[in-house]
């Protein structure tokens, strides 16, 4: 008897395997995949999930497998044992026990334990990253501020998101806007990745104005998320001795990473690649 279940997905494939999943079933149990609303992308960046209507079936079809049977035969190895010398004497069996006893009594060499060199590992502080302290904000552009949100509304209507934006101020001669509303967890996405790469296509089609995207004050949860990594490798740094390279992070990310970094007077850190894929390398000072 044939079941309906219904799977967000972006194919039809991926909505099959998902059902396969959840069911615990397999594959050929599956009757139909049909699409009821359709799957969105932009840019091969921004996506949201279509629904599909997976047919099933819950009776199992089990293949037909012969068996063949394996006969295993043991090998017996006789072993010839070699008759006791009846001329040995209690003389010789004595002197022959003495004389293992005497090996076995030898002192052996005292087993030196050589201690590990203990690391001594320098905790510093959380310090909190404070944005642009030093620096005077500037005096918003009404131009430039109009221009930002018409080609950020933009964007956020051709990747069919129910979101709104709005300018925040300036931090230093950057401009922050602020998104918010219900598909505000599609552009956010795992660790801020589809946030960042939103920020920079945006920086890329106004590359006259440096460009702060933040959504609902996500920006500053991440800071704190960023400085706990940044001391957990810094101090694996530290023990292991081994070379750390972090995932690939935007400029503002990278930052933080280094200011925490150069807490710690026995590491190194520097950039490599190029953005958006460029990165953060982590070692020990020679």
């Amino acid at each position: 008897m044939a079941e309906n279940i219904e799977i967000k997905a972006m194919s039809s494939e991926e909505a099959k395997q998902r059902a396969i999943r959840v069911l615990n079933i397999k594959e050929e149990q599956i009757l139909n995949v049909i699409e009821k609303v359709k799957s969105k992308s932009f840019l091969g960046l921004f996506s949201k999930e279509g629904t599909y209507e997976v047919e099933y079936t819950l009776e199992e079809i089990v293949p037909q497998i012969e068996k063949e049977e394996e006969k295993i035969v043991e090998e017996v190895k006789v072993v010839e044992v070699e008759p006791i010398d009846e001329r040995h004497t209690a003389r010789d069996l004595r002197k022959e026990r003495n004389e293992r006893k005497a090996k076995q009594q030898k002192p052996a060499k005292p087993f030196e334990k050589k201690e590990k060199p203990k690391v001594e590992v320098a905790i510093t502080k959380e310090v909190k990253v404070e944005q642009e302290k030093k620096i005077e904000n500037v005096e918003p552009d009404q131009e430039k501020v109009a221009r930002i949100l018409e080609v950020t509304k933009g964007l956020i209507e051709n990747m069919g998101l129910n979101l709104e934006v709005e300018f925040s101020g300036t931090v230093g001669k950057n401009y922050v806007i602020n998104i918010s509303g219900e598909d505000k967890g599609i552009i956010i996405c795992k660790k801020g990745k589809t946030l960042n790469s939103f920020e920079y296509l945006l920086n890329s089609l106004i590359k006259d104005i440096r460009i702060d995207v933040d959504v609902e004050g996500f920006k500053e949860k991440r800071n704190d998320t960023l400085i706990e990594l940044a001391n957990k490798m810094a101090i694996k740094a530290i023990k292991t001795k081994k070379v750390i390279r972090l995932n690939p992070m935007p400029p503002r990310e990278r930052k933080i990473i280094h200011e925490i970094i150069n807490q710690y007077p026995e590491l190194d850190t520097y950039s490599e690649g190029k953005d958006p894929k460029r990165y953060i390398i982590i070692k020990r000072k020679r």
